[in-house]
């Protein structure tokens, strides 16, 4: 009797992963809302988009493009950020953050471990690819895509192999999430390589080659391509996100778009992933399907190319690389241990363990002041105190900002105060060019600064650039502290 009671309350091994995810999260959580400036313009435009009740169609933020045209293909993730921000701050959004993640991988450890029947093996690969994917753990909408792509790549892979999945779920699903993140397309691209892999095994070999499953994959990538067109602006964001990732010069200015440097220490758990990977494909007997094969080649690619996509990487190929797992139930030992964990897993009931998790661990940080001050923008990140001065000391006329400040300043100060950059709004990357010219003091650096009648400047404390405007140009500092300092003509 007291057995069969410990057995209920045992949490099952997918329990113990969630949890640990969903508490790894919460710990790195300040570090995530404060790794870029782009989450404070996420929350700025759900916040437009609520009061105003119309979608961001034009620049409104930055004055350089003040209504040139701009498609804001993340408003829903957006409005849904600023809804839980307005109502349990920051340390909501680490709460939904934590949850996604958790979710995500849990997901792919539950499907992967029932269809093989193996969960120390699972959980191994399934958990390297989420150390892998945490480099890029960063409070902003491409969190709400590595969930929806987990979901995304198990009825994928259903519809692959024959299983009786309805096709609406795909285009209905793409629409939600073609108005929540940029990277919707990952979902179309893992619909195309499973849909032309099919068309490779038919050829290679058309015997074994369900045409039902060949129409049905086709129909499923043809609709949702539909249904991404379905937002605010139409074929838009595929122009937008695609020209953004062809401009050299932009992509060349972002750290996170540039190849992997494997000299980094956080990159060495990807790398090894990598290799790991080769080596399983090695020592394979039975061949993936050419779908597969293109998953992984893909996935790969894309990750070598930007860091920005080790994450996508991290959820799909231990996804398909789980496949080379197969074997590994022949082995004596593996199959002892589990069999014995099958049967302790099957005397196992609910999800009590992180249904209480998440509700005790998210009302506690959501709720406890301490909690609440740890979960802010940092003041060594963003000039905090400085707009706090701003505020009771507001400046006429246009300023030159920080680059990686432009969203922070315009959540706390638009609309009365425009900013000159921020991380988001260049797509053209001409006011970065300008932005970098007058950071470096190149020629013409203060012919700049005229055209756009810029007539103070926020920067970094003891950057070159404010040294230079005070010591040279005489500009006067009104406000300094140790993160920043405000200069006026």
């Amino acid at each position: 009797m007291k057995s069969n009671l410990l057995l209920r309350v045992v949490p099952k091994i997918q329990d113990v992963f969630f949890i640990s995810i969903f508490v790894a999260t919460l710990l790195l959580g300040q570090r995530m809302l404060n790794l870029d400036g782009d989450f404070p313009r996420h929350l700025l435009t759900g916040k437009y988009v609520l009061e105003t009740r119309s979608f961001l169609t034009v620049e409104k933020f930055i004055y350089p493009y003040l209504n040139h045209p701009y498609i804001s293909h993340e408003w829903l993730a957006d409005v849904l950020f600023y809804l839980i921000y307005s109502t349990t701050g920051l340390a909501g959004i680490v709460a939904l953050s934590a949850f996604l993640m958790a979710s995500t991988f849990t997901l792919l450890y539950r499907k992967l471990s029932i269809r093989l029947g193996l969960r120390i093996p699972v959980l191994i690969l399934v958990a390297w690819g989420a150390l892998a994917t945490s480099i890029n753990w960063a409070t902003r909408p491409h969190l709400i895509s590595i969930f929806l792509l987990a979901i995304w790549l198990i009825w994928a892979d259903d519809l692959w192999r024959g299983e009786n999945i309805p096709l609406w779920r795909f285009p209905v699903f793409m629409l939600v999430w073609s108005n929540v993140h940029g990277e919707f397309i990952a979902g179309i691209l893992v619909l195309l390589a499973h849909s032309v892999g099919w068309v490779i095994d038919y050829l290679l070999d058309p015997a074994n080659a369900n045409p039902i499953v060949g129409r049905n994959l086709w129909l499923a990538f043809l609709l949702s391509t539909f249904a991404s067109f379905l937002n605010p602006g139409g074929i838009g964001p595929w122009i937008s996100i695609l020209g953004f990732v062809n401009n050299q010069y932009l992509m060349s200015r972002m750290l996170e778009a540039n190849a992997p440097n494997f000299q980094m220490p956080e990159l060495r758990i990807f790398f090894g992933l990598l290799i790991f990977s080769i080596f399983l494909l090695a020592i394979k007997n039975k061949k993936l399907s050419s779908g597969q094969g293109l998953l992984l080649t893909g996935f790969s690619a894309m990750s070598l190319i930007a860091v920005r996509n080790i994450h996508l990487y991290g959820v799909v190929i231990p996804f398909v690389l789980i496949e080379t797992f197969g074997e590994a139930k022949n082995f004596r030992m593996i199959k002892r241990v589990e069999h014995t964990l099958e049967v302790i897993e099957n005397q196992i009931k609910g999800i009590i363990w992180p249904v209480v998790t998440v509700v005790v661990l998210s009302v506690f940080v959501i709720t406890n002041q301490t909690a609440q001050k740890f979960y802010q923008f940092s003041p060594t990140v963003f000039p905090v105190q400085a707009v706090d001065w701003l505020e009771k000391n507001p400046q006429q006329g246009n300023m030159f900002n920080e680059l990686n400040w432009g969203g922070y300043l315009a959540f706390r100060l638009w609309p009365e105060q425009l900013t000159f950059i921020d991380s988001m709004a260049d797509t053209s990357g001409e006011v970065t060019m300008q932005y970098e010219t007058v950071i470096t003091q190149n020629e013409n650096w203060q012919t700049i600064l005229e055209k756009n009648f810029v007539e103070w400047a926020i920067l970094p404390n003891h950057s070159p650039l404010a040294q230079v405007l005070e010591s040279k140009y005489h500009w006067r500092v009104l406000y300094q502290d140790d993160t920043a300092v405000i200069l006026r003509k």
